[in-house]
């Protein structure tokens, strides 16, 4: 039973035995009013007494309520506080959690886009790399045309040292065969041999027309019209591989035409090579 209904027992009990007082003071004071009158006083001060009793009890039971309930609610006001912080704080974190999502997908749309990137930057990357290794597939090719080519240039270059051996051997002997004619002729009954045109000295330049390597003979497109005269001498060369093949020596002139023996034979005569009189 609670406090409250412990004093409104006492009460009830108390209100109870001043009535059974009045009745039984009404009965008792025709016999004896003294006597009950003194007894009902007694039993007046000790409902009194219990009386106060019960109202102290009471204001001190109301005193812890009244305590109670201002510590309830400051406790409730605590906790209103706290809910009320506690549904901000679940209001923020919704609203950074609705952010953080939208982050979430801008980041997920950037990461596409540098997938794509990535994937462009991939392509292009291999683009290069093929390029490179074109590059240096060119660059060794390159590197073995110019091996090839040098190589033809010193074989060109001892060609042109061992032609002008022979050229200067050869005016060696055309000097000592002059030098003979002249001795000769100044002998007594020898007749003066006839004059032999003189090889001209400007540059010719043509193309083999017909050509036997087996039998070493070949024609040029070049004539007496050009200036072509008997015993010239013609070098033929490559020129797409800039290489020297031979040497033509003139014994047949026409008008358009002469044709010859080959000699210092480097490579295979072929139709629409380039022949000249002089290397410059």
């Amino acid at each position: 039973m609670s406090t409250l209904g412990k004093i409104l027992t006492v009460l009830v009990v108390l209100v109870s035995i001043a009535v059974g007082v009045l009745v039984t003071t009404e009965v008792v004071l025709r016999e004896n009013w003294r006597q009950r009158y003194e007894e009902q006083a007694r039993h007046s001060e000790k409902a009194l007494e219990q009386r106060d009793t019960a109202f102290r009890q009471r204001d001190e039971t109301k005193g812890k309520w009244d305590a109670d309930a201002a510590l309830k609610q400051q406790q409730i006001e605590t906790l209103s506080n706290q809910v009320a912080l506690v549904t901000n704080t679940n209001a923020t974190l919704r609203n950074e959690n609705e952010n953080q999502e939208k982050r979430l997908q801008e980041l997920v749309t950037a990461l596409e886009g540098l997938k794509e990137s990535l994937a462009k930057e991939v392509a292009q990357r291999d683009a290069w790399r093929k390029e490179r290794d074109d590059a240096r597939k060119e660059k060794d090719d390159l590197l073995a045309m110019y091996t090839q080519l040098e190589a033809k240039h010193r074989a060109a270059m001892a060609d042109l040292q061992n032609l002008k051996e022979n050229f200067r051997q050869t005016a060696e002997k055309l000097a000592a065969s002059e030098s003979r004619v002249v001795h000769y002729e100044s002998l007594p009954g020898v007749k003066k041999a006839l004059e032999v045109p003189a090889l001209p000295t400007a540059k010719i330049q043509g193309m083999i027309t017909k050509t036997d390597n087996e039998a070493r003979v070949a024609e040029v497109n070049l004539g007496t019209d050009d200036g072509v005269v008997k015993g010239m001498k013609f070098f033929i060369y490559n020129r797409g591989q800039n290489k020297y093949l031979a040497t033509l020596l003139v014994n047949m002139v026409s008008k358009n035409s002469a044709a010859g023996e080959l000699s210092v034979i480097r490579g295979t005569v072929k139709v629409n090579d380039h022949v000249t009189n002089r290397f410059e």
